[in-house]
Parts: structure tokens; C-alpha cells; sequence
């Protein structure tokens, strides 16, 4: 790989994208995408992070390096932390249990399912899609993700 840039930033920006400036899919996108994914239960594309030097959970513009850029957000990757829930919010919150999250999404999945017929914008398909990958990886990712 090669590039002009004299920074570190850009030039990382290009080997992930093939451009020097965000908002293109990175090459995860382009795989899952693709390929997709021979789990249901899981996404085609995960960003394995590491605390290292500082947390890289805290550092929001690194997501542009596994995003989906023009793709469907469906394509974007989906970070896996080092320490704690391995995705954020993949817990129920206290009091709440997997009925409840059902319900609870089933009902919003009719919402949404009534604004994508009244709008026609094909991202309301994505966005349900999503949050039923969400509730399956609530089971899948504790289970992968022990390595006890």
C-alpha cells in the first residue's frame, strides 16, 4: 500500500478506505457487504479493541475507519470492547428482562414498520434489522466472547 500523505491520520484513513478523506466504506464494509454473513446471530463485520495506551473506546473519530460510508449502516462495524460488556448496551438495563425486550421491540419494529410504509426511505428496514441483530446478539456475544 502506498500514499502521499505525510500524516498518520490520513494515511490510515487510506489503507482502511482507499481515500484520504472519510465518509467512504472501509474495507470491513466492503467485505460484509460482499460476503455477508454466515452467522445470524452475529454480524459480518466486528473491530476487535484493546485498552493499550489510553482507551480507544473513547476516542469517537476512529469510527469512521470501520464505517459503512455510502453503504447501508447495516455494513458498518461493530466494535467489541476489551473490557466490561464486549458492545455497549448489549445488557438488559436493571429491571428489564429478555420478555420485556421483546415486547418492547416488537412494538417498535410496528412503529417503524408503519413510518417505512408512510416514507418509503429504505434505512427504516435497515434500522429494524439492526435492532433484531441486536437482541440475538444479547444471547450469541456473552457466549463467544467467554473465554473462560
Amino acid at each position: 500500500m502506498y500514499t502521499e500523505q505525510i500524516n498518520h491520520d490520513p494515511a490510515v484513513m487510506f489503507c482502511q478506505t482507499g481515500f484520504q478523506l472519510a465518509g467512504r466504506p472501509s474495507i470491513g464494509s466492503w467485505l460484509a457487504y460482499g460476503l455477508d454473513s454466515e452467522n445470524h446471530d452475529l454480524p459480518a463485520f466486528v473491530v476487535l479493541l484493546s485498552n493499550g495506551s489510553g482507551n480507544p473506546n473513547d476516542r469517537p473519530l476512529y469510527d469512521r475507519l470501520w464505517g459503512s460510508g455510502f453503504l447501508p449502516m447495516r455494513y458498518q462495524g461493530v466494535k467489541f470492547r476489551s473490557g466490561g460488556d464486549p458492545v455497549l448496551f448489549l445488557s438488559n438495563p436493571p429491571g428489564v428482562d429478555n420478555g420485556m425486550r421483546r415486547q418492547f421491540l416488537d412494538d417498535l419494529t410496528a412503529m417503524n414498520e408503519m413510518e417505512g410504509r408512510n416514507f418509503g426511505d429504505p434505512e427504516i428496514a435497515t434500522r429494524i434489522a439492526q435492532y433484531e441483530m441486536a437482541f440475538r446478539m444479547q444471547a450469541s456475544v456473552p457466549e463467544l466472547t467467554d473465554f473462560s
